[in-house]
């Protein structure tokens, strides 16, 4: 507990408090403010590293709580786990309204585990519980730029030492399409970082990794797609077929634009809609049988 709330934590295994009662009325059901999840790392020398979730809840003491309890389900083994924390009555009750914030990491997880997360309050009182759903995941991720080398440096950290990760970076569209760049962090190396090289800066290039084992979820980090310097680009695969008098536009990223063909005028370099050419698509636009007139663009 932060603070300067003295606490007592232990794994908990009270049948009672499975049931709730009802609050006294003097009991705010907002008493229980959030609930964050996340992923540690605990690594032991000689011993292989381990997940377990950590969760922080926020609470405004009440002279009716004596602690919190805060139970893991995991929905693919059915097994759950609970853990609560007493606090000190004494110094509660002198900081009554006071949040305090509670974290626990004790609860050990596996890679793609999906659990269920649920914070009560001990005695268990009705409605005055927060609960969440988490996907387990394996590694974090840091990158670097070099535009000059047209280099992305990506640096892996927060996945088990003794499996394998696997880097890329794709062109996320309805699932993210391989952009050629692809390098395996074997777990065993000390050196948790890679380089992988990319042909252009688009809103849609992520960095996707995932973990070396049987249905791992693959995390993606697209740390371009708000970026407007690198929008002109999506305009450059506008071609002509002068056989066929078809002008198209295919998008490198899914962005969904307004498109239509103008007449660019000589005496103030306006470009003149042409009517009934407007086209709204993400993806692919073509316009068939065009004129060849020399001052005919599309925007």
């Amino acid at each position: 507990c932060l603070q300067g709330i003295h606490c007592k934590g232990k794994p908990s295994s009270d049948i009672f408090n499975s049931f709730c009662h009802d609050a006294p009325a003097s009991l705010s059901p907002m008493v229980l403010k959030s609930m964050k999840i996340s992923t540690v790392m605990k690594c032991v020398q000689r011993s292989p590293c381990s997940l377990h979730l950590n969760i922080k809840g926020t609470l405004s003491l009440d002279e009716n709580i004596r602690g919190l309890e805060i139970c893991s389900f995991s929905l693919d083994t059915q097994q759950s786990q609970c853990t609560n924390v007493r606090f000190a009555r004494k110094k509660s009750k002198m900081l009554n309204g006071k949040k305090v914030q509670v974290q626990f990491n004790c609860i050990e997880v596996n890679v793609a585990q999906h659990i269920y997360v649920t914070m009560k309050t001990v005695p268990n009182y009705c409605e005055v519980k927060l609960s969440q759903e988490y996907y387990v995941e394996a590694g974090k991720f840091d990158y670097n730029v070099d535009r000059a080398r047209k280099m992305i440096s990506v640096n892996v950290s927060n996945f088990l030492r003794d499996q394998d990760y696997y880097i890329r970076l794709c062109h996320k569209w309805f699932t993210c399409e391989d952009a050629g760049a692809f390098a395996v962090i074997k777990g065993k190396e000390s050196l948790k970082s890679v380089s992988l090289k990319y042909s252009q800066l688009l809103p849609c290039l992520c960095i996707e990794g995932w973990l070396a084992v049987p249905d791992a979820r693959r995390i993606q980090l697209c740390p371009f797609e708000n970026g407007k310097y690198y929008t002109k680009v999506l305009w450059d695969n506008i071609v002509y077929n002068p056989v066929t008098q078809t002008l198209a536009w295919e998008p490198a990223c899914p962005v969904l634009v307004m498109v239509n063909l103008c007449r660019l005028m000589k005496s103030n370099d306006h470009c003149e809609d042409i009517q009934n050419t407007s086209k709204n698509s993400p993806e692919k636009v073509k316009y068939s049988r065009v004129d060849t007139h020399p001052r005919l663009c599309m925007k």
